[in-house]
């Protein structure tokens, strides 16, 4: 196969219009190490997300993500179901 032809096929197997997108959410609730992990664990389990932080000290969540698979809505969904509150 050309190198030419191989392109072709890797570009078309993309999703269109994939983007990945940064957002950050702050979380209330969170007292201890441990329920920031839970909440890390929740975010990086989603499909299409690439990369997940949460940083206890600033009650915040700072994620990467691939939102032709995620959306903002899910993670707030991930994070209300470890019993934390995703703050507007």
């Amino acid at each position: 196969m050309r190198p030419t032809a191989l392109l072709a096929i890797v570009l078309m197997s993309l999703p269109l219009g994939a983007k990945e997108v940064k957002t950050q959410i702050k979380i209330k609730g969170m007292t201890c190490a441990s329920c920031a992990t839970a909440v890390q664990q929740a975010l990086t389990n989603i499909k299409g997300v690439k990369k997940a932080e949460v940083i206890l000290q600033k009650n915040l969540a700072e994620i990467t993500y691939d939102d032709t698979q995620a959306s903002e809505k899910q993670l707030r969904e991930a994070i209300q179901r470890t019993g934390f509150t995703a703050q507007d």
